[in-house]
């Protein structure tokens, strides 16, 4: 498994000297692969040129593999007046930028579900994932489904009928059970079985509901079996990325080396 991070989990910093500090914070944790999310303040790709120079030549210089762009697209729902936008322009501007330093991969969420949806609303979400993702391939891009609450990709069942309807061979899954928990708290196995075939990421946190409300903890306090996890990927041999999403809450300096520091124990 190759470990990687989010440019927004490794330091709480989102000023202008934050690179340095999150690459050399990474890199001290043998990790120099990175998913882009966050540039600084704004989340990619509405981002400030300078801020944007700062990411490249950072990277550059600390020598960080950008694997991914995470822009939140469909993080909105189908009747919203943000639909157009994200269907259109973010799309497509995403997909600019991230051809600019070389990346090819682009996460997506599932659509979020909304008061207005109807029996023909699931057909509406798989044509916009469907054609996003034959766009993106033609490209050259894959384009990998995150699960989260409230959206059409909320629980691994939800996730699945999205899978396979898209049905397209450059359309992943990143599996990310910390938010599987929050949508439907139950243990990630039997739907870790369903959804293995189109797991092409992962994204691994912690947590737990407290006063009906999921926190965010260092790995091992939570209740979402990072081990367990582990143990599966591993009896699988999956290769790909192990993607660390180690803020809590409030996000501390030491979140990103204490979860790094139970995640080898069980490695």
């Amino acid at each position: 498994m190759i470990l990687a991070t989010v440019t927004d989990e490794v330091l709480p910093d989102r000023s202008h000297d934050a690179f340095p500090r999150i690459f050399e914070t990474a890199l001290e944790q043998g990790v120099s692969t990175v998913e882009i999310r966050m540039v600084e303040a704004k989340r990619y790709p509405i981002v400030e040129a300078e801020a944007w120079d700062r990411l490249r030549k950072y990277g550059t210089e600390y020598g960080i593999n950008f694997t991914t762009v995470s822009p939140g697209l469909f993080k909105t729902g189908l009747t919203h007046d943000l639909m157009k936008i994200h269907r259109g322009q973010l799309a497509t501007m995403s997909m600019d930028l991230a051809e600019s330093i070389g990346v090819k991969t682009l996460v997506t969420f599932g659509v979020m579900r909304e008061p207005t949806d109807g029996p023909d609303s699931f057909a509406k979400v798989v044509e916009i994932l469907r054609e996003t993702t034959e766009l993106a391939a033609a490209r050259g891009f894959t384009v990998q489904l995150e699960n989260f609450p409230g959206s059409w990709a909320d629980t691994a069942d939800n996730c699945l009928a999205l899978l396979e309807a898209v049905d397209h061979p450059d359309f992943g899954y990143v599996w990310d059970v910390g938010n599987l928990y929050e949508a439907e708290p139950v243990h990630f196995m039997g739907g870790y079985q369903k959804l293995k075939p189109f797991i092409r990421n992962v994204h691994l946190k912690d947590g737990q509901f407290i006063d009906g409300r999921m926190v965010w903890q260092h790995f091992g306090k939570g209740k979402t079996d990072i081990k367990g996890q582990i143990d599966a990927l591993k009896a699988d041999n999956y290769k790909g990325t192990l993607t660390i999403e180690a803020k809590c809450e409030p996000q501390m300096d030491e979140d990103f080396p204490t979860s790094l520091q139970y995640l080898r124990s069980i490695l």
